[in-house]
């Protein structure tokens, strides 16, 4: 969607898609093996309502971006917050129960997201944001 709407970094935008794809494939590999019971996972790290209301907020804002008045200044901060979200809130952490294939999934989103948030953030910058600190 951002793509389209701010074609000026559509690049940008396709690489982080793309890369949000593979991370969708990184966890659907995950929970097929969990499911198998070759992996063990401690499911008690997610809370159901939190995560409805993300999906449900990304969804609102996929509708914004083809608002007048939309900025490309709020869809990189959007992203910024998700991305900074997912990090500080350790939706990626790692338990004492996972397995070792878990923890490298984990780990690999953790470092990902990482990056995903850096290369966001230098965006960010470039097209009007402040300097931030990181608390992560």
């Amino acid at each position: 969607m951002y793509a389209e709407v701010f074609p000026e970094i559509g690049g940008f935008w396709t690489e982080m898609a793309l890369d949000e794809v593979q991370h969708a494939n990184w966890i659907d590999k995950c929970c097929a093996k969990v499911e198998n019971n070759q992996e063990f996972f401690v499911v008690e790290r997610f809370r159901i309502q939190p995560l409805e209301f993300s999906i449900k907020s990304v969804k609102e804002q996929a509708v914004a971006a083809r608002e007048p008045g939309f900025s490309l200044l709020n869809a990189l901060s959007i992203a910024l917050q998700l991305e900074k979200a997912l990090l500080e809130n350790k939706y990626f952490e790692v338990f004492d129960g996972d397995s070792e294939g878990v923890k490298n999934t984990l780990n690999q989103l953790v470092e990902s997201t990482k990056v995903h948030y850096q290369k966001v953030y230098e965006h960010w910058k470039a097209y009007g944001g402040r300097e931030l600190k990181k608390s992560f």
